[in-house]
């Protein structure tokens, strides 16, 4: 189903650390986190920053500049509130309210030493996919924001670290059963909750179109942590045909993803004018019941 529920977060965002603290913990998501953001490194943009649950977790040692991004402005704040007080005297870092799924700002750097300084060093995203109505595309539209050579050049001309996608997201699992418990709920926890937590992260990588470096599984094969970067035909001259392509793919989805809202409020529409319809019906005849009770004398 191409139903985007992404909007939930706003209706949660004050609650939602509270919400998942514990069982974060439990399944060791919140060391795998750090595990994964300490790795960041150069110019960093996190894509779906949420509450910001990476924050304390950077090496700013190792950051150029850091820019989070998120498209709930609820989330955001929350965000926003725990960098400053994460991190108090950092200057670098600064906050966008937008859809990862459009073009983002390039790093914000008072020096660009050569054309592929434009990227990003390291675009990181965690519990992301299962939100976005077009995972594949998503990880598509970050790779574009990627520096573009596989190795770009520090100011003092110092060779960087690759350029990489780190992820940690939740999908579907090794196991048949599994995999049968969270596709019969998957519906309901995605009104709920905004998320689909039975997608296939192999899959949706592979669709991408990017190059998989590694992946690591965990928590039944639920867990997934990932790096991704740019594959051949993203670099030189084919880059720009790669991304136009890209943009094109977007907005196919983007106009699939909101005629699937407009059916998806005809059917709610008519089911909730059949649930009044039987429960005026219902009222008619319990009134039809008691006229008929015998009066007493």
């Amino acid at each position: 189903m191409n139903f985007d529920f992404s909007n939930r977060f706003d209706a949660t965002a004050s609650q939602f650390d509270k919400d998942v603290d514990f069982v974060e913990w439990l399944y060791g998501i919140t060391k795998l986190r750090r595990e994964l953001v300490q790795q960041a490194h150069g110019n960093v943009l996190e894509a779906a920053v949420g509450t910001g649950r990476n924050s304390e977790f950077y090496d700013l040692r190792r950051i150029t500049s850091l820019t989070l991004q998120d498209q709930s402005e609820e989330m955001l704040k929350v965000a926003k509130a725990k960098w400053r007080e994460t991190h108090p005297a950092y200057e670098h870092c600064r906050f966008i309210h937008g859809s990862a799924l459009e073009p983002l700002p390039r790093p914000a750097r008072e020096k660009m030493s050569a054309p592929q300084d434009e990227g990003y060093d390291t675009i990181i995203a965690t519990m992301s996919l299962c939100s976005t109505p077009g995972p594949s595309l998503f990880l598509r539209s970050l790779a574009g924001h990627l520096s573009v050579g596989d190795v770009a050049a520090h100011d003092d001309g110092s060779e960087r670290e690759p350029a990489r996608i780190l992820l940690l997201e939740h999908g579907r699992s090794y196991y048949s059963l599994l995999n049968y418990l969270l596709d019969q709920t998957a519906l309901a926890h995605a009104q709920q909750y905004g998320c689909w937590w039975n997608r296939d992260i192999g899959k949706i990588a592979e669709e991408s179109g990017l190059e998989v470096i590694s992946t690591k599984r965990k928590n039944f094969g639920t867990t997934w942590a990932l790096e991704l970067g740019l594959p051949a035909e993203a670099k030189g001259v084919k880059r720009q045909k790669w991304l136009q392509d890209s943009r094109q793919k977007i907005a196919v989805m983007q106009a699939d993803v909101a005629e699937a809202h407009v059916r998806w409020k005809e059917r709610m529409g008519k089911q909730e004018e059949a649930r009044r319809k039987e429960e005026a019906l219902e009222t008619w005849r319990r009134e039809q019941r008691e006229q008929m009770k015998p009066k007493e004398a």
